[in-house]
């Protein structure tokens, strides 16, 4: 017992170390509710305080020993899930969401507890607005002691208070009416996060009573959060709060030109999904909370390759979405960084700030000279790290860790070279190299169809290697080619509708391959190709598309899967809105949204059967009462398959219809997929929907497929079974000494029964489960 013991303490151990680079842990503070915000407060005596925003208050925390936090008292207020704090001399300033309206702390008692002589709530009434100041988003005071709230109840936009007298703030104006989620203010220019239009937004704010609005510029994750300016005020970092979104810096040195410079992601959790929330700037140093990566600092001084020089993870579940770090506060005058974890409490964690040791230069042709786009770069460290040529041939990398690394370019028609390169902290190491082009070879082929080996022109042809993938089209005799193809295993992909796509490998070695790829006849479809379904739809956002699908989260939890049906062609499905992270980014919304395969000549199948996978979620408040309705078609009529309402994160089991219980067959079917969500719905209900593993199969074809040679033809539906079970077979000898044994897919008999005639059809309904025999 005491092994495993030390064995679990030991993987703890190594979890922790591997979370965190140039960050150390003092000590932390834990809560009995939920934390938001963290700001920071020195004293005139040189004590350090925390000032945790909490759902129902604020918590004052004595940090001066690191190791040895002591709260020094809770200012309570309404139940909140946002709340914000800036400072300004000896006074807090909180906001939040709910009612009450400005929280005013007084600090200058401290480090005697705090009690509830020295704070109020503010809450004046502003007539000019229409109403009484009691919520807001969020807060900045800039460096006249103007406080600027955004997002308040009676006013969207930036919202002036005068707090040179702390106990007696004033109203002194307001900006343009748009929606801010967070302002950042300096030198005059107030930057204000439009989270909504997906953009910053730059006022000229001198005058109070006559803000100007200077420039805006949308940022990549087209859902700014917050900004906040290098030291020198030219450039600009921004946060979009969406999955994947990344840490942009911005030139603004010219506001009517301003220029993007670079974009930073976490390369550890690189497309896992996980949310950049707060970027702040201390020294050129960007200090970020990034939700379920903790707490990432960036060196930004070189804005245009910006690096990750430190980190320490709050929250170490693998989920991603809304968890972990809300806020991170680096301006203490001791270094200390606060950061807030919503579920694990208020960390105080000790830097060691270092500049990042960047390595840049330019990749050509051996051959001509010329410049070489998409060659990867990769310097062999521990740190992760990533750099890319664009289309000059340029590339920009680097890591915090410095020394002497071997570094590798690779491109897939290109030699791999590795070189030397000697990094150092604040230093550029520039690192130019030329690559040898390989030798490279046509590929050309046919596809055919395997019934009577006729090409099928326009087939589509997905050419899948180790270096590099393809895409082209066969023209009108089946015929396909790639040229420029790298020695290599392929795998080579076929599809068109009326065919089942299928796959064959090939090696390209020393000359051009020619395979022939043969499809069978039907009617089949996983999506890796475009054969042509049409989707229609009046939905605002979440309509269907065909794509590989991106997890998202719902209340902490997996809403939908981030993976296509297993076994199948590809990586693909058809998918509502396929572009967030939490349930309710480009779920469907406010409509309906249609997928309708194309036309299926079924007249030719004795008894036909659709079968295929699904997922469906709907949650939300109030009672979703949303479904996913599939429907067959014949070109007259049109009839419902099965509704699905139940909510699941995961594929539904594959199911089956036979289509001739619900419908005429003709020549003319088609099956859709319809999913929506009740136009203006108070609820707020989130709907998504997948669908993937389409096929048309004959349950009683006219013909015996051969096995075993001549001797004998069988064949056996529905596989795998539901209701009942049906083996046709056809001996070509016969001495009545004949037997059928059924197995089940673990190699166990189940049933045995003598045969009795030549040929026939036997009917088995008493097999005690479903599954595949």
């Amino acid at each position: 017992m005491k092994k495993t013991i030390l064995l679990i303490i030991g993987l703890l151990s190594l979890q922790c170390v591997s979370a965190q680079l140039n960050m150390e842990y003092k000590s932390h503070v834990e809560y009995n509710e939920n934390l938001n915000d963290v700001w920071g407060y020195a004293a005139p005596d040189g004590r350090e305080y925390a000032l945790v925003g909490l759902n129902g208050g604020v918590s004052i925390v004595d940090v001066t020993d690191t190791e040895n936090p002591i709260i020094k008292g809770y200012a309570p207020g309404p139940n909140s899930t946002w709340r914000d704090i800036k400072t300004w001399g000896d006074f807090a300033y909180i906001t939040n969401e709910n009612s009450g309206g400005l929280l005013v702390i007084d600090l200058s008692n401290l480090p005697n507890n705090i009690s509830s002589n020295d704070y109020y709530y503010w809450e004046p009434e502003i007539p000019s607005l229409g109403g009484t100041l009691s919520s807001a988003h969020n807060i900045f005071i800039d460096e006249f002691g103007y406080a600027i709230i955004t997002g308040a109840n009676i006013f969207d936009g930036l919202l002036f208070v005068d707090v040179n007298d702390p106990g007696n703030p004033q109203y002194a104006g307001v900006g343009a009416n748009v929606y801010s989620h967070d302002v950042y203010a300096r030198g005059n220019k107030a930057y204000s996060s439009e989270i909504y239009l997906g953009q910053f937004a730059v006022y000229d704010i001198s005058d109070k009573s006559n803000v100007t609005l200077l420039a805006t510029q949308g940022t990549e994750g087209n859902f700014t959060h917050n900004t906040w300016l290098n030291d020198a005020g030219d450039v600009i970092f921004t946060t979009d709060e969406t999955g994947n979104a990344p840490v942009g810096s911005y030139d603004i040195s010219d506001l009517g030109n301003i220029q993007e410079l670079d974009q930073f992601r976490p390369l550890v959790t690189l497309n896992q999904g996980v949310i950049p929330h707060n970027v702040h700037v201390w020294n050129d140093w960007l200090i970020v909370s990034y939700y379920s990566d903790g707490c990432i600092i960036i060196d930004g001084s070189r804005p245009e390759n910006l690096i990750e020089v430190g980190n320490f993870d709050t929250y170490i579940p693998t989920n991603t979405g809304f968890n972990g770090a809300w806020g991170a506060y680096p301006f203490l005058p001791s270094g200390t960084v606060l950061v807030s974890d919503q579920g694990n409490g208020c960390y105080i964690l000790e830097p060691t700030y270092v500049r990042a040791c960047w390595l840049e230069g330019k990749v050509t042709d051996a051959g001509s000279g010329g410049s070489i786009s998409g060659v990867k770069v990769d310097i062999n460290s521990a740190q992760e790290n990533y750099g890319e040529t664009d289309g000059a041939g340029n590339y920009e990398s680097g890591q915090a860790i410095a020394g002497t690394f071997d570094v590798t370019f690779s491109h897939p028609e290109y030699e791999v070279l590795t070189a030397q390169a000697v990094l150092e902290n604040g230093e550029v190491t520039i690192l130019d190299v030329q690559l040898t082009k390989l030798a490279t070879y046509d590929l050309s082929g046919t596809v055919i169809s395997k019934e009577d080996g006729t090409p099928i022109p326009f087939a589509l042809v997905y050419i899948e290697g180790n270096l590099a993938t393809f895409e082209t089209t066969a023209n009108a005799d089946g015929n396909f080619s790639v040229q420029s193809v790298v020695e290599d295993d392929y795998i080579i992909y076929a599809g068109y509708w009326g065919f089942v796509n299928d796959s064959i490998h090939v090696t390209v070695s020393g000359g051009p391959a020619n395979p022939t790829i043969e499809l069978e006849k039907g009617y089949a479809d996983d999506f890796l190709f475009d054969l042509g379904w049409a989707v229609t739809g009046n939905a605002e956002t979440g309509g269907w598309e065909r794509d590989e699908p991106k997890g998202t989260i719902f209340n902490n939890q997996q809403a939908n899967p981030d993976f296509d049906l297993e076994n199948d062609l590809g990586h693909k499905c058809y998918v509502t809105g396929n572009n967030g992270n939490s349930g309710f980014d480009d779920d469907i919304d406010d409509g309906w949204t249609l997928v309708t395969s194309p036309v299926m000549d079924l007249t030719s199948y004795n008894e036909p059967v659709v079968k295929y996978s699904t997922w469906f979620f709907n949650d939300g408040n109030g009672q979703p009462n949303d479904a996913l309705e599939v429907k067959i078609s014949n070109g007259t009529d049109e009839v419902e398959l099965e509704t699905i309402s139940q909510s699941n994160s995961e594929w539904n089991e594959e199911v089956e219809f036979i289509l001739s219980d619900y419908i005429d067959i003709t020549d003319n079917m088609k099956i859709s997929f319809y999913a929506s969500d009740e136009v203006n719905d108070p609820a707020g209900h989130v709907v998504e929907a997948g669908v993937d593993g389409f096929s048309v199969y004959d349950a009683s074809p006219t013909s015996l497929n051969p096995v075993f040679d001549d001797r004998l033809a069988l064949e056996a539906f529905p596989n795998p079974f539901q209701n009942n079970f049906t083996i046709n077979y056809q001996l070509a000898d016969f001495d009545k000494n004949a037997i059928l044994k059924i197995y089940n897919v673990i190699g166990q008999q189940i049933k045995m029964i003598n045969i009795e005639n030549q040929a026939g059809s036997l009917e088995i309904n008493d097999l005690q489960s479903k599954g595949i025999y």
